[in-house]
């Protein structure tokens, strides 16, 4: 399946002003989260740069560059036709997935260090 280039979208400023104070927030929480595996790091990080596609034309030329972003933002976009209520179910998915993952990365790192221990 092959898709068009999305076409950026500019928003207004009080959108652009909470995007980019999500953008922040999301940033510190996925610095935080590469360094605590309990928390889904590269989630957020991801949702920044989703978030910075929206804001700024430059960053979404570059990010839709990459083939790896380039699919994985089309997949966002297409998630645009979901009600809002299929849009939370999905979140709510992703971030339970994640944060399972990030528990057993958590448990493995825990038992490999009680090991060390004995």
């Amino acid at each position: 399946m092959h898709f068009s280039k999305p076409k950026f979208r500019p928003m207004p400023l009080a959108y652009k002003i909470l995007s980019i104070v999500l953008i922040v927030c999301f940033l510190f929480i996925g610095l935080v989260g590469l360094i605590l595996p309990i928390i889904p790091g590269i989630l957020f990080l991801v949702l920044a740069v989703y978030l910075l596609t929206r804001v700024s034309r430059r960053i979404s030329a570059i990010v839709h560059k990459h083939p790896w972003f380039n699919r994985n933002m089309r997949k966002l976009d297409a998630a645009s036709t979901l009600t809002i209520g299929e849009k939370t179910r999905l979140t709510l998915l992703l971030a339970a997935r994640t944060l399972i993952a990030g528990a057993e990365s958590a448990m493995s790192l825990f038992k490999k260090r009680s090991g060390d221990q004995s």
